[in-house]
């Protein structure tokens, strides 16, 4: 999703922009570089025990999205449903 006012990022379905308020458009990215990889050891209830959030670099900003499995810094990613894999 990218906001149409802004520009913010992120994988995750909204409606409006938690930066500035406006609608979101959808906004298909599907390559990026890992930045950063956090493991969750601690999941809201329903989701998985455990899974990564990744910081990844895309062309026209950054976002996040999850992971099974711990992505290398620099490595290249591929996004599909908020879910990122190497590639």
């Amino acid at each position: 999703m990218k906001c149409a006012k802004c520009g913010f990022l992120t994988s995750w379905k909204r409606i409006r922009c938690p930066v500035c308020g406006s609608c979101m458009a959808e906004f298909h990215v599907n390559k990026g570089t890992v930045l950063e990889s956090w493991k969750l050891n601690v999941t809201p209830e329903g989701l998985e025990e455990s899974y990564y959030i990744n910081l990844v670099k895309v062309e026209n900003g950054k976002i996040l999205c999850k992971s099974k499995e711990h992505l290398t810094e620099g490595s290249s990613t591929i996004i599909e449903d908020n879910v990122c894999r190497s590639l």
